[in-house]
């Protein structure tokens, strides 16, 4: 057989038969994918909680999946598993992370009220600037430590102004399911939102309720442009406020019943609190089991 000619390295030839037809990269080429691959930063729990949220930010928390969220990162979705179980833990990581962000130091010198306002607008203020995270928050209780300290915050300024115990758990849900739920039906993206935040938008929408028919719609038309406003922080203290007066008010008030109509547990209170700290508490919501 004839043998063929050996070609120099880094020399062209046209002699096709030369050569063989399969295209080999260069040295250089070859390696480029697997080198942009190691400039990557490595996956960890860390990220993959981030991109989560990043997720759930631009897309809702029904677009995070393992599957998504592992094409996000550029891995394929088994390398998720090696940081978290499963998407129940995921969301849990996830809303354990954001939670950290609430400052739950207080001053426990001020009135319990004024402790949980505080808390409650710390609260809302991170769930606003994480969209989406109020709605996982409403359907799970993730229980790490960061949602433990900031139950903590919560529950303590209600013990120490002496709740008796049940009263103390009912008022802890009252508050954090006010916040969480304002949150979650009033977010500064929802259509009514964008609709009232609008100035021209929102003096059409009460040109309209003005002319609708008075007979039919009486309170609308009187009332409607006083509704229909861009005042969500006002309307979140508003009801802050009511609910912790109500609160408040069934502390002090005489010959009252536990909240949801049940017997009571005391817990000792301190020495500050033992003056005021309720036998039990007026029935000032409805039944509850």
């Amino acid at each position: 057989m004839e043998e063929r000619p050996t070609i120099p390295p880094g020399e062209r030839t046209t002699d096709w038969a030369s050569r063989s037809l399969w295209f080999t990269a260069r040295d250089g080429d070859r390696h480029a994918p697997t080198a942009e691959k190691d400039r990557r930063p490595p996956l960890t729990r860390q990220r993959v909680v981030a991109e989560a949220l990043t997720i759930i930010a631009d897309h809702g928390v029904e677009a995070l999946t393992m599957r998504a969220l592992a094409t996000r990162l550029g891995v394929v979705p088994g390398a998720l598993y090696r940081h978290v179980r499963n998407k129940e833990q995921l969301h849990d990581l996830v809303l354990d992370g954001v939670l950290a962000e609430v400052d739950t130091h207080l001053d426990p010198a001020q009135p319990w009220t004024q402790q949980l306002t505080l808390l409650a607008h710390r609260l809302r203020a991170v769930l606003d600037q994480h969209p989406g995270v109020a709605a996982l928050l409403k359907s799970r209780d993730p229980l790490g430590p960061h949602s433990l300290a900031l139950a903590e915050a919560f529950l303590a300024p209600l013990r120490t102004a002496g709740f008796p115990n049940r009263d103390a758990g009912l008022a802890f849900f009252l508050v954090v399911d006010y916040t969480v739920g304002f949150a979650v039906a009033s977010t500064r993206t929802s259509a009514n939102e964008q609709r009232v935040h609008d100035a021209a938008t929102r003096a059409q929408l009460h040109e309209f309720f003005r002319a609708l028919p008075a007979d039919r719609f009486p309170a609308l038309v009187a009332l409607g442009e006083h509704v229909w406003l861009d005042n969500r922080d006002e309307r979140f203290t508003a009801g802050l406020d009511t609910l912790l007066a109500g609160l408040e008010r069934a502390r002090h008030a005489p010959g009252r019943r536990a909240l949801g109509g049940r017997p009571t547990t005391t817990t000792p209170q301190p020495p500050a609190a033992q003056h005021d700290a309720p036998h039990e508490a007026q029935h000032v919501i409805g039944q509850r089991s």
